[in-house]
């Protein structure tokens, strides 16, 4: 059976997409941007998308979109948890750990931008996976000032175990989904891709603000 693995991140002002094709049932489908939603490692159903009957749910879905995507994550946290108990990690962590495992070496940085969080959270997820042994640190070649992130023996064969209690739910919602995955990979890229646009504006268009609230000072 034969495996893609896709990878997209950003270096400097450009970003890659890499293509594998491999035998390991690994990521067969994990595209790293800024906000990154980390799929981790699962196999692809061999019959495609199953249709499923889903529940109407009336005017709560008439919200908004972002409402949407905050009850999903609720549930997706909680579903996740419950799979994943006994894996050995939590689900942030697992997503954590595929992260380095399928973008490493990376600098803090880098990994804060694929993920999405802030670089005082990520410091704290990468100093614990280093004190358990499943993560280390190496000096950057390309700027002595920081260091490289990536995990260790330990550290990814606690990521392959926790793997099967992911894959497990992961694999039942995809048999679930009443549309065809790719159109929601696409349409969550979509979404992403429009949050990072406007998280690059909000600080352009808070330095004019603050421009024309002085100038107004200054002229009064």
């Amino acid at each position: 059976m034969t495996w893609v693995r896709y990878i997209q991140m950003p270096l400097s002002a450009a970003s890659v997409n890499v293509a594998v094709t491999c035998s390991d049932p690994g990521v067969y489908l994990l595209r790293i941007r800024n906000m990154a939603t980390p799929l981790g490692l699962a196999q692809r159903p061999p019959g495609g998308h199953t249709d499923a009957v889903t529940r109407h749910l009336g005017r709560h879905r008439r919200i908004s979109f972002l409402f949407d995507l905050f009850a999903v994550e609720n549930r997706v946290r909680v579903l996740l948890g419950q799979a994943m108990v006994d894996a050995g990690l939590r689900p942030s962590e697992y997503g954590m750990y595929s992260a380095v495992l399928n973008a490493g070496p990376l600098t803090i940085s880098e990994l804060a931008q694929i993920v999405g969080m802030p670089l005082t959270t990520v410091s704290d997820y990468v100093r614990a996976m280093t004190a358990r042994g499943h993560a280390r640190s190496s000096r950057n070649p390309a700027d002595s000032r920081s260091y490289l992130v990536s995990l260790t023996e330990d550290g990814v064969a606690a990521h392959h175990a926790a793997r099967v209690s992911f894959a497990k739910a992961f694999n039942r919602i995809r048999q679930a989904l009443p549309i065809p995955e790719q159109d929601l990979v696409r349409a969550l890229h979509a979404l992403d891709d429009a949050v990072r646009q406007v998280l690059e504006e909000l600080p352009a268009e808070d330095r004019r603000r603050r421009r024309a609230a002085s100038g107004a000072a200054v002229g009064r």
